[in-house]
């Protein structure tokens, strides 16, 4: 299932009595198209006088993008719950999944048969929905190990990660492409240097049709012909 507004404003106020005794005000509830987690909570916060930091003016975010088990929908809400609780009572915890966080989720987990986590990978089948269609600039590289890496990076980031991958001397070879294909939507976008390793044969799937990037002193540019 793919949750809805409705859906994940009742859960929150079914959760909320049963796990958190009703204490939780119901904050924004808001529906993102985000691939970065399935849930997250927002906030600003401010100084106090004594050095501590106040959390206020909560969001709570639930992704749109996958169709999952509505179980999972459910975990994932409780656990975005659990975060909010947290901020909102001003409890001071060791991480962001630390101590207080983890008592928490091991009681819901133990009195109410759920299977709450710290983080959840998406599956291969998750990624492989996503086929929004999305511009990438994509980085293909050739390891000396003889694997292939790929890094997706922002426009702003392009020339700076070229110049670091010319220095690698880990890299055998390596070019740019900007493609719209959707396998890459898995891929976050890196502002630092990072490669993920994949397989040469989904390199060759997935970049057909890929517009090639060169290079020439400052100034990158597109190749005058697609990748086939």
């Amino acid at each position: 299932m793919k949750a809805t507004k409705e859906y994940v404003t009742n859960k929150f106020l079914e959760y909320n009595e049963l796990c958190f005794e009703g204490k939780l005000s119901l904050p924004e509830i808001k529906m993102v198209r985000t691939r970065k987690s399935l849930g997250h909570v927002k906030c600003m916060k401010r100084r106090k006088l004594n050095g501590t930091w106040e959390f206020y003016d909560f969001k709570f975010c639930i992704s749109t993008v996958l169709d999952q088990p509505e179980e999972e929908v459910e975990d994932t809400i409780i656990h975005e719950m659990i975060h909010y609780y947290i901020l909102s009572n001003q409890i001071q915890d060791t991480s962001a999944h630390g101590k207080v966080f983890r008592q928490i989720m091991k009681t819901i987990n133990t009195k109410y048969g759920k299977h709450i986590s710290i983080s959840r990978k998406k599956t291969k089948e998750e990624y492989d929905q996503d086929l929004q269609i999305r511009q990438h600039i994509v980085c293909v590289a050739h390891l000396k190990n003889q694997n292939y890496g790929v890094m997706v990076t922002a426009r702003t980031r392009l020339f700076l990660l070229w110049t670091t991958l010319e220095n690698l001397p880990e890299v055998e070879s390596f070019h740019w492409y900007i493609t719209t294909d959707p396998f890459f939507n898995r891929f976050p976008r890196s502002l630092t240097l990072r490669l993920y390793k994949v397989a040469e044969e989904d390199i060759k799937e997935h970049l057909q049709g890929a517009v090639r990037l060169v290079k020439q002193g400052n100034v990158i540019r597109k190749c005058s012909s697609s990748l086939h």
